[in-house]
């Protein structure tokens, strides 16, 4: 499978995951009652990494359809992925304590910093790494943005579940 044919796939896969997620808010309504701010916070942050995953995959090709050599095209997007995603991560926590004052559980200081790393990695991308492995360095980073996505998307639905089964409004 060559690089652009990957990342349809991803994207694909974001948009997906980023309706699941829309689909799962109404679910737990249906289940657990209204939505609360913080619900509304969490849907919206999956919604935002399906839709970075689907732009991230769809940006090298659309850049090359417009005549951009491929490791421009590759280096261009790993730049503005790493501006995107850095953003978001660095701003991440400052976010999610406005909405909630609770410190961050482990699994989401750990997602945040592995999206930091990813930010990174993107950032050498755009001007370190050899142009033999930019395809797959890049691929790589909006894949771990969507599997980010998912592991968290993971941690809140179980704690949801939890709560739901122990018939109480999940705190957040």
């Amino acid at each position: 499978m060559d690089g652009p044919g990957y990342l349809y796939t991803i994207a694909t896969v974001g948009m997906s995951f980023a309706g699941m997620s829309v689909l799962t808010m109404i679910l737990r309504q249906m289940l657990g009652g209204q939505m609360t701010k913080w619900d509304s916070w969490v849907a919206r942050t999956w919604v935002e990494l399906g839709f970075m995953t689907t732009f991230g995959s769809i940006l090298p090709p659309l850049l090359m359809l417009f005549g951009a050599p491929a490791p421009i095209a590759w280096r261009i997007s790993s730049g503005v992925m790493a501006v995107i995603l850095g953003s978001w991560a660095l701003t991440f926590p400052r976010r999610r304590y406005a909405v909630n004052r609770t410190p961050l559980p482990l699994q989401v200081v750990i997602f945040t910093v592995a999206m930091d790393i990813v930010a990174l990695a993107l950032v050498a991308n755009a001007v370190v790494f050899p142009g033999e492995l930019l395809a797959g360095v890049y691929a790589a980073a909006v894949t771990a943005i969507l599997i980010g996505g998912g592991m968290l998307f993971l941690f809140a639905y179980v704690h949801w579940y939890d709560a739901i089964i122990r018939h109480e409004q999940p705190k957040p």
